[in-house]
């Protein structure tokens, strides 16, 4: 056991918490402790409080994520901050009074954490930028001769068709919930920067590339369902998709998001 902002885990060792228990110990006036988890295989787990363990044990399950809410009067005295070190980020910023503290959608562990009361509206104990990052949501929708404009998709789902012999002739693409900074920018092989509408052009080919701090952390990759091949092999980060010089037509295309480095 550990207290008033000392560290609970370990560093450099690569080992998950997989449980945790809080108390407040003595109070100058009345109050308690919540929290809650997040646990791999389990999401958000219910709340506990005062001492209770929250999470698993025997299960060899990680924690990702955390949350610590003061109640009673102790919240109106006081602010409980809160950072964790998380697998492959290390220590994030500070969360503070039942913000997320960790990440979501990456099943990365949490390794330490350190937890410190505040006077109620006091400087944090350090930067409160970053304490939460979420896997970014990539979403697309493709216009389609005879169709137009489809339902958007989210990462690696199909869009536009394939076996109809229907040509795509437009695309957008959009990033949305990321932690990082950067943006996504692509052209198509078509005469146009992200094709057309209602002029009947196919696109043959198409460039998708991540931009600023958020190229640091993910790879993108496409593949395209080009006309008389099938579906080609993927592209990623800015390579080129699909042919030129054949006149064929895009029919489909797949997007999807990648951890830097992984396969």
């Amino acid at each position: 056991e550990v207290r008033d902002g000392e560290l609970s885990g370990s560093v450099g060792q690569a080992k998950r918490l997989e449980a945790i228990e809080i108390n407040l110990g003595d109070t100058p006036v009345a109050g308690g402790i919540d929290y809650q988890v997040h646990v791999q295989n389990y999401g958000w787990m219910n709340t506990v409080s005062n001492g209770q363990s929250a999470g698993t044990t025997g299960e060899s399950m990680r924690l990702e994520a955390i949350k610590i809410n003061l109640t009673g009067e102790m919240a109106a005295r006081y602010d409980v901050y809160y950072h964790v070190h998380a697998q492959n980020f290390g220590w994030l910023d500070w969360s503070k009074n039942g913000e997320s503290a960790g990440t979501a959608g990456y099943s990365y562990r949490l390794e330490a954490i350190e937890i410190v009361l505040v006077a109620k509206g006091a400087t944090a104990p350090g930067a409160t930028t970053r304490p939460f990052i979420k896997y970014p949501t990539l979403s697309y929708q493709t216009h389609v001769q005879d169709i137009g404009w489809q339902n958007s998709v989210s990462t690696g789902a199909l869009s536009g068709t394939t076996g109809e012999a229907k040509r795509l002739e437009g695309i957008m693409i959009s990033l949305a919930d990321s932690t990082f900074t950067g943006s996504i920018s692509y052209r198509t092989h078509d005469n146009a920067i992200s094709g057309t509408e209602g002029e009947s052009k196919r696109l043959e080919a198409i460039q998708i590339n991540l931009d600023g701090e958020i190229a640091e952390y993910f790879d993108i990759y496409y593949r395209v369902h080009a006309q008389n091949f099938g579906w080609l092999d993927w592209s990623k980060n800015g390579e080129p998709a699909g042919t030129e010089g054949l006149g064929y037509r895009l029919e489909a295309i797949e997007i999807t998001l990648v951890k830097k480095g992984e396969e």
